[in-house]
C-alpha cells in the first residue's frame, strides 16, 4: 500500500521498511498516551475504588474467618453434652454425678482452649444457680461476673450467637460472643466467650493505607467496632459519613462527602456474615493530585517509547534476523545442524512433540495409582464439584447423574485377614478384592468406580439421575450379592454400609462417613450382614446402644494411649455394667470385646507393636472361648490388662517417630523392589494422605524424593566398586528404561551415571 504513495514509491525497499516501521511503532504510543492523559482524571478514582473494594473485601473475609472460627468455637462448647449436663445440674462438691459433671465440664473447656488456634477465655452462667464458672477466674457469683451488665440484658436466641465488640459495656476491653446453653425451651446456663481484639487490630493495622485514609469497621447503628486507632472504638461515625452509608446505588468515581473543610471519598463493603460495614475514608484532595501526576507521568512515558520504539524502528530495519540467530544461539546442542535457521527451530520443535508424546504415555502409565488417590481424596471431602469434574474428565471416572451413594465393604475378620496376609499377597487381596466389586457394579444400570480407601476395605461410589427407591433396592441387592460372591471366593466375609443418595458431589464425602458410622452397627446385629439407614431408623434403641459402647471403646483406647491405666479399669467396669442393659444375646457380648480387642491392637501397630505376642495363646480365640459375661471380666482384668500394661509401660519412642523410622528401614531394604506410597501406607495400616504427612514432619523430605536419593545411592555404589552395565542397574532398580534412570540420575547429581563412574574412579 505504501509503494502508491508517489513520494515512498521512489525510495529503496529497506527505507519503505524504515519508514514504515517509525509510522507503526511511533503513532500509536503518541495516540495511546493522548487517550491515557485524557481519561486519566476519571479513571484513576475507578483504580482506587476497585483498590479500595479489594481491600475492604480481604480485611472483610479475614475478620469474619477469625469471627466465624470464634463463633463455630462456641457452638461446640455450648452443644456439648458435658457443658449441656453441668449447666443443669450445677456445681456441687457433694453429689456424686454433679462433680462428674463438672470435672468432665472443666476439662471439656480446657480440651477446646487447647485445641483453638485463637486464644479465648470461657464463663458459663449457672443461669439456676447464680454462679458463674471462668476458666481464668474460677467460681463468681453472679454479682462479680465481669459483664454482669451485658448479663442482665442477653435475651437469649437459639438461631445464632451474640458479638458484643469492645467497648460495648464499660470496663470491656475484649470481644465477647455470648450463646445460650440447653435445649429449645429452657436455657440452663450462657456462655460468654472472652477474646482480646489484638488480633482484628493486627489485621487492620496490616493494611497499607495512603496518607491521611482511615479503614473502620461500623455496626448497623453506625457505632465504630474496629479501628486502626483502639481510642476510636465505641464512639459513633460522624453523620455525613453515616448518611453515606445508608446509600444503597453504588458510588461514583468522582462522588465525595464534605466534612469540616475537606471533602471526603468514602469506599463502603457490607458483610453479609454479621452486618458490619467496613468503610476506607480517604482525602479527596490526595486523589486528585495522584491524577494530575499520572497525566504528567502518562505524557513522559508516551515521549520515552515513542522515543524508545523510533530507535528500535532504526535498528531493527537493518538486523531483523537477529531474533532468529538469538533462538538459535539458544537451542540445545543436540538441535540437528542445518544452514536454515528456521529449519533448526523445526527440528527441535519435532523433538519437543516427541518428547511430550514420551511424557504423555509415561502419564498414561501412572493414571491407574492417579485415579486411585482422586478418588480418594474425593471420599475425604477435598475435592469441590468443580475441581472433581476437571478431575473425573481428566482420568474418564464412569461417574455420572446428579445424586450419589456410597458403599463400603470391610472385612470381618480384620486382624486374620492382616496376619493371614502379608506383603505383596495382601495387596493382591485387596485388587482381587476391588475386581470383584467393579465387575459385579459394572453390571447393574447405574454408573458406579471402585476404590479401596485403606486395608480391609473397598468403597463403591454409585450415581443415578432418578434416586428413588427401586434405585436403593438395587445397591443393596447388589451388596448382597457382592457378600456372597466373596465367601465362595475368599476365606473370610464382608459387611457392607450403604449410605443414603446425596446430590452433587460434595455429598459423596457425606456419604461415605455415613457408610462407615454404619458399619459401627456390626457389634450389636453380627457380621456378614448389608446394613443401611433406612434398616435401622426404627431402631433407636439400638443405634443409642452401638454408640454408647461404641464411646465407651474410644474412651478406654483412648487413655490406654495416654498411659492411664488407673481410668482404663474404670472405664471397662462401667461398660461390663451397661453391656446388659443394651444387649440380650451372648453373641454381641464377645462382638464387644472383640471389636475392644482390635482397637487396642491397631494402636499397638501404629506405634510399631504387635499384641499377639504378649500372650502365649491365641486372645480371640480365648473370647470366644468364654461363656459368660463374668467370665470375659475377669480374664480383661486378670490376665489381658496386667500383660498388656507390663508391654505398653515400656514404650518410649514416640509414635509417629518409630512408624517413620520402620517406613525408612522398608524402603532402605526394599530399594530394589517397586517401592510406592500407596503399597508402604497398605503395609503400615495407614493412610496415604497420612504416612506423606508423618513422613514429611519427621524426615523433612518428601516419599518419593526420599525414595530417589536412596535408589540414586544404591546406584552410585554398584558404579564405583562394581562393573555391572548401566542397564543392568537400572533394570535392578526398577526403571522402565535407561534413559529414565540416566535422566533421574543426572537430575541428583549433576551428571550421568557413566560421568559418574569415570570421575569418581578417576580421583580414586
Amino acid at each position: 500500500m505504501l509503494g502508491h504513495i508517489p513520494f515512498l514509491g521512489k525510495l529503496p525497499f529497506q527505507k519503505k521498511l524504515l519508514f514504515s516501521s517509525l509510522l507503526l511503532s511511533v503513532l500509536p504510543v503518541l495516540l495511546l498516551g493522548s487517550a491515557a492523559s485524557y481519561v486519566a482524571s476519571t479513571s484513576i478514582q475507578e483504580e482506587v475504588n476497585a483498590k479500595h473494594e479489594a481491600t475492604l473485601q480481604q480485611i472483610g473475609l479475614q475478620v469474619d474467618s477469625l469471627l466465624k472460627r470464634l463463633d463455630y468455637m462456641s457452638i461446640q462448647i455450648a452443644g456439648d453434652l458435658a457443658i449441656e449436663k453441668s449447666a443443669r445440674l450445677g456445681i456441687s462438691m457433694d453429689d456424686r454425678e454433679t462433680l462428674d459433671a463438672t470435672l468432665d465440664m472443666v476439662d471439656t473447656v480446657r480440651k477446646h482452649r487447647t485445641l483453638s488456634d485463637i486464644p479465648f477465655n470461657a464463663y458459663i452462667v449457672y443461669n439456676k444457680f447464680d454462679t458463674v464458672y471462668s476458666n481464668k477466674y474460677g467460681l463468681l457469683t453472679k454479682s462479680d461476673f465481669p459483664y454482669f451488665d451485658a448479663l442482665r440484658q442477653y435475651a437469649p436466641k437459639f438461631t445464632g450467637s451474640l458479638f458484643l465488640p469492645s467497648n460495648t459495656y464499660p470496663n470491656q476491653t475484649d470481644l465477647l460472643i455470648v450463646r445460650p446453653i440447653g435445649s429449645s425451651s429452657t436455657v440452663d446456663g450462657v456462655l460468654f466467650l472472652e477474646a482480646e481484639p489484638t488480633r482484628l487490630y493486627e489485621l487492620l493495622r496490616s493494611v497499607q493505607m495512603a496518607g491521611d485514609s482511615q479503614l473502620l469497621v461500623v455496626d448497623r447503628s453506625d457505632r465504630i467496632v474496629l479501628s486502626r486507632n483502639p481510642q476510636e472504638i465505641g464512639t459513633t461515625l460522624p453523620s455525613p459519613f453515616a448518611r453515606k452509608l445508608e446509600q444503597t446505588s453504588p458510588p461514583s468515581p468522582t462522588d465525595s462527602v464534605a466534612y469540616g473543610e475537606e471533602r471526603y471519598h468514602v469506599s463502603v463493603h457490607r458483610s453479609g456474615y454479621n452486618d458490619w460495614t467496613y468503610v476506607i475514608i480517604a482525602p479527596q484532595g490526595g486523589l486528585t493530585a495522584k491524577a494530575s501526576l499520572i497525566k504528567k507521568v502518562t505524557w513522559a512515558m508516551a515521549g520515552c517509547l515513542a522515543l524508545i520504539w523510533g530507535l528500535i524502528a532504526l535498528f531493527a530495519s537493518k538486523r531483523l534476523y537477529n531474533p532468529i540467530r538469538t533462538l538459535l544461539q539458544k537451542l540445545p546442542s543436540r538441535a540437528k545442524p542445518s544452514q536454515d535457521g528456521l529449519q533448526q527451530i523445526d527440528a527441535f520443535m519435532q523433538q519437543v512433540m516427541d518428547t511430550n508424546r514420551r511424557l504423555d504415555s509415561e502419564l498414561r502409565e501412572q493414571a491407574p495409582q492417579l485415579r486411585e488417590n482422586t478418588l480418594i481424596k474425593l471420599l475425604h471431602g477435598e475435592w469441590n464439584d468443580a475441581e472433581f469434574a476437571i478431575k473425573r474428565q481428566q482420568y474418564d471416572l464412569p461417574l455420572h447423574g446428579r445424586s450419589f451413594g456410597v458403599c463400603v465393604f470391610e472385612v470381618d475378620a480384620f486382624m486374620e485377614f492382616r496376619t493371614s496376609y502379608l506383603g505383596k499377597d495382601r495387596s493382591l487381596m485387596m485388587y482381587a478384592l476391588t475386581k470383584l466389586v467393579t465387575e459385579m457394579a459394572s453390571a447393574t444400570p447405574f454408573s458406579s468406580v471402585t476404590v479401596s480407601p485403606s486395608l480391609g476395605q473397598v468403597a463403591l461410589i454409585v450415581g443415578t439421575d432418578n434416586p428413588d427407591t427401586a434405585f436403593a433396592q438395587q445397591i443393596e441387592e447388589l451388596c448382597g450379592r457382592v457378600r456372597i460372591k466373596a465367601k465362595e471366593l475368599f476365606r473370610f466375609t464382608l459387611t457392607a454400609g450403604v449410605s443414603r443418595v446425596r446430590p452433587e458431589f460434595r455429598g459423596i464425602h457425606e456419604s461415605y462417613l455415613e457408610a462407615i458410622d454404619l458399619l459401627s452397627f456390626r457389634l450389636l446385629l453380627g457380621r456378614d450382614l448389608t446394613i443401611s439407614q433406612q434398616a435401622i431408623e426404627s431402631m433407636d434403641t439400638v443405634k443409642q446402644s452401638a454408640r454408647d459402647l461404641i464411646k465407651r471403646q474410644r474412651t478406654i483406647v483412648k487413655r490406654i494411649a495416654e498411659g492411664d491405666m488407673g481410668t482404663v479399669y474404670a472405664e471397662f467396669e462401667e461398660m461390663v455394667r451397661e453391656i446388659p442393659h443394651h444387649l440380650t444375646g451372648f453373641k454381641p457380648v464377645t462382638g464387644i470385646f472383640t471389636n475392644l480387642v482390635g482397637e487396642i491392637d491397631h494402636l499397638l501397630e501404629q506405634l510399631g507393636f504387635e499384641l499377639q505376642p504378649m500372650f502365649p495363646y491365641n486372645v480371640y480365640a480365648r473370647i470366644n472361648e468364654a461363656e459368660s459375661l463374668d467370665q470375659l471380666k475377669d480374664w480383661f482384668k486378670q490376665q489381658f490388662f496386667p500383660a498388656f500394661r507390663s508391654h505398653f509401660e515400656k514404650l518410649t519412642v514416640p509414635n509417629q517417630t518409630k512408624i517413620v523410622q520402620q517406613v525408612a528401614e522398608y524402603i532402605v531394604n526394599g530399594a530394589e523392589g517397586e517401592l510406592s506410597l500407596q503399597e508402604a501406607a497398605s503395609r503400615f495400616g495407614l493412610s496415604q494422605s497420612q504416612l506423606s504427612r508423618m513422613f514429611k514432619e519427621e524426615m523433612h523430605v518428601n516419599f518419593i524424593d526420599y525414595c530417589i536419593e536412596v535408589r540414586m545411592s544404591r546406584a552410585k555404589e554398584w558404579l564405583v566398586h562394581s562393573d555391572m552395565p548401566i542397564k543392568q542397574i537400572a533394570d535392578r532398580l526398577h526403571y522402565t528404561t535407561t534413559q529414565n534412570f540416566s535422566r533421574a540420575f543426572k537430575q541428583t547429581t549433576g551428571m550421568s551415571p557413566g560421568q559418574y563412574r569415570v570421575s569418581v574412579r578417576h580421583q580414586e
